[in-house]
């Protein structure tokens, strides 16, 4: 296959294999029963799920395969991605990118790098026996997982000092007046909030610990980072609709109308898992109908922003560029949209409607509410695959010559 010009944004691809990943672990998590775990894990799989041969059980299976594939694709990816970097470091281009707006694009490596990390936990969960055996370590109780816990949770704040190093410069620059609004007509600058929202969504993980101390620790950071999301957010959003309203956005731009979907969707997340950890951490009740109202809450604006978005794509000729094979790497940030809105259809079902007691777990009206669930994902897999194959699996030149357009182009 002929080498592609090595772009920043071809980051998002093994990011979208990451994604698909947790797309592939919702199903299998959220289809079978782990009373008082809370998430599926290997001796749980191997005693009532493996083996067996109905419906059901060989769906699960299917999907674990599906886990382990994108598993590898993800790594697969993110090794030729910094192989590539690494080259393009070297270049000129990436002088004139440091010295730039497009610095911002940087935000997608702790970005995927914190995907990386929800990659090796879901291949823990799935494959390592007894996390939820009992340990005694120096007189305190815990689960073999909750020491996971605590690595993942020293990752992603490695992850956040990385991020906001990044971020720190980009922002400098910008309140020195060197945003460009001309080239700012579109979302693009919300791959920080993306990345910054992801991070949260990783720490809020830690609340899934029992271990009181843990799960305070990483409902605070969780919360602290969201805070700070929303309030970044708010201004990428009002500078980019202000240039939008005025210049108009362009065919290749016009995806990252989509980045509030995925954004919503780790705000949605995010939320979930700080209160866990609250309710672990102050041993409080499960707030369902506080669970139920922001997941139905979260879902309907994705609906309608995903809706508004895919409506100037089309409108714009994103899709008819796309079929041309025309797209750059800006393209596969319509990857994790995709994915995030079906997490959050996951949890809205599972989460929101079993636990209220709307839907019952296993009826038939449970099952056929996973149908479009199941097509959204597979749609996007579609859309992942078919970019993958365009930009040959992210088989780059020696060197990038092409001048970046769309989502690459800010100055």
């Amino acid at each position: 296959m002929k080498p592609f010009p090595f772009q920043i944004l071809h980051i998002l691809a093994p990011l979208g294999a990451a994604g698909m990943t947790a797309s592939f672990f919702f199903v299998v998590n959220y289809m079978t029963a782990h009373p008082g775990n809370a998430f599926i894990d290997f001796n749980t799989l191997l005693a009532h799920h493996f083996g067996k041969t109905d419906a059901l059980n060989l769906l699960i299976q299917t999907y674990i395969g599906g886990i382990v594939l994108s598993a590898f694709l993800h790594f697969f990816l993110l090794f030729r991605w910094f192989r590539g970097f690494n080259r393009f470091r070297q270049s000129a281009e990436y002088t004139a990118l440091k010295a730039s707006n497009k610095e911002v694009q940087l935000m997608a490596i702790p970005l995927t790098l914190t995907m990386t990390m929800n990659v090796l936990f879901i291949l823990g969960a799935l494959f390592i026996p007894g996390l939820f055996d009992p340990v005694t370590w120096m007189g305190m109780q815990a689960q073999l997982i909750d020491f996971l816990f605590v690595g993942a949770g020293v990752y992603f704040i490695a992850m956040l000092v990385l991020a906001l190093k990044i971020f720190s410069v980009y922002w400098l620059r910008l309140v020195h007046g060197n945003l460009d609004f001309s080239e700012n007509a579109n979302l693009s600058q919300l791959i920080a909030i993306f990345s910054f929202a992801m991070i949260a969504v990783g720490l809020g993980a830690l609340g899934f610990s029992k271990v009181p101390w843990i799960a305070l620790v990483g409902m605070s950071l969780s919360y602290i980072v969201l805070g700070m999301t929303a309030i970044l957010a708010g201004i990428k959003l009002v500078l980019g609709f202000k240039s939008m309203f005025k210049q108009g956005i362009s065919a290749a731009t016009s995806v990252t109308l989509l980045l509030p979907v995925v954004i919503i969707g780790m705000f949605v997340v995010g939320l979930y898992r700080a209160d866990i950890a609250n309710m672990h951490a102050l041993q409080l009740e499960r707030n369902v109908n506080y669970h139920l109202l922001v997941f139905t809450v979260g879902a309907g604006i994705s609906v309608l922003v995903g809706l508004f978005g895919l409506m100037v794509m089309k409108r714009s000729g994103f899709f008819k560029q796309m079929a041309e094979n025309r797209s750059d790497a800006s393209s596969f940030a319509m990857v994790c949209p995709g994915f995030g809105f079906e997490v959050q259809l996951v949890l809205w079902l599972n989460i929101g409607l079993v636990y209220s007691g709307l839907v019952e777990f296993g009826s038939s009206g449970y099952f056929a509410l996973w149908v479009p669930l199941i097509l959204v994902q597979l749609t996007t897999i579609y859309f992942l695959l078919r970019l993958l194959r365009m930009h040959r699996f992210l088989k780059f030149e020696q060197a990038s010559t092409a001048k970046p357009s769309g989502f690459m182009v800010m100055r």
